[in-house]
């Protein structure tokens, strides 16, 4: 009976892992705010920051870098 129970609760935990991770609905990998599109982003791309043209980050005060491939 323990053995059963055991086989179960292992079955249960791999089952919920498995759909823990698949979840389809990643929010974080959504990159088409403001801090991501702009021409001039903070580092740290802190929320509402990004500019055209060159400054700092109104939030965190780091310095603008130009947005390209690499920092996206």
């Amino acid at each position: 009976m323990k053995s059963i129970l055991l086989k179960a609760s292992m079955m249960l935990l791999i089952i919920g892992s498995i759909a823990a991770c698949s979840s389809s609905n990643n929010k974080e990998s959504e990159k088409t705010g403001k801090e991501y599109t702009s021409a001039y982003i903070c580092p740290m791309h802190c929320k509402g920051s990004g500019s055209d043209s060159t400054g700092t980050c109104p939030t965190c005060g780091m310095d603008y870098i130009k947005n390209d491939q690499d920092n996206k």
